[in-house]
């Protein structure tokens, strides 16, 4: 018999709340996890706390989006998967003949035995403008698909279990090959007369990833860092620098 998901929610203790409000102004100016404000960084912790996650893994999975907290598609992955609601996941990657990855099916089950099959193809990205050019969907196609069919298919059996967040790729946000979101809610940084940096010479000292992206979009900073996000300060560096020369050029 399958148990309410409700019951799996921790409850909030005022200890946790306290460390919750402590936390957060921390959180919000480490600029590291894609939150405006403390606010949104309570609500974030505060969100992913209820869901069973510790605070800090809640930036992990969970993204603000035009103003909204959100879940990413590897995000409401581990929650299902570590539900004693999941009776079942199964992903099937689909090629064509010449190996080239064309749509993803994912199958999932309840407990008390509910499930739901989603299928995503490359036409359905195409259709829908998610395939541009040097983009990760042209890069990485099966990694894609699989986190859009997965997304689909949590909506339907499991809900309940990702606490009926939306995800952040249904906002418009755009996706990493492994799952996660690059958001771009952080304002983007104009320096002022006094301070101003010229173009070629801006970095991550002015410009931090999201700020980046909200300038160059995602697709941009993919093509300048060999078809990845920049993983480290350098790589962030790197790439500002090089985008601001291209602009000027």
């Amino acid at each position: 018999m399958e148990t309410n998901a409700l019951t799996i929610y921790q409850p909030l203790t005022p200890d946790t709340w306290k460390m919750i409000q402590s936390v957060a102004p921390a959180m919000h100016q480490a600029r590291l996890f894609g939150v405006a404000s403390a606010e949104q960084a309570m609500a974030v912790m505060l969100k992913g706390y209820e869901l069973g996650l510790g605070l800090a893994a809640s930036f992990e999975f969970i993204q603000v989006v035009e103003g909204k907290p959100t879940i990413s598609p590897r995000g409401a992955l581990a929650l299902i998967m570590q539900s004693s609601l999941c009776a079942g996941v199964k992903i099937d990657d689909i090629q064509d003949e010449k190996g080239n990855p064309t749509a993803c099916t994912v199958w999932m089950k309840r407990a008390n035995g509910f499930e739901y099959t989603a299928t995503w193809t490359m036409e359905d990205a195409r259709r829908t403008g998610n395939v541009k050019a040097k983009g990760a969907w042209e890069s990485y196609p099966a990694n894609m698909l699989r986190w859009r069919a997965v997304g689909f298919c949590a909506d339907v059996v499991f809900p309940d279990v990702i606490g009926g967040l939306k995800r952040a790729d249904e906002f418009g946000a755009d996706l990493t090959p492994d799952g996660d979101v690059i958001d771009t809610t952080w304002r983007t940084v104009t320096p002022s007369a006094e301070t101003s940096t010229p173009a070629a010479q801006i970095t991550s000292a002015v410009l931090t990833l999201p700020d980046l992206v909200a300038r160059y979009s995602a697709e941009g900073i993919m093509a300048a860092n060999g078809g990845r996000i920049p993983a480290t300060q350098d790589e962030i560096d790197a790439v500002a620098t090089a985008l601001a020369e291209v602009s000027n050029a």
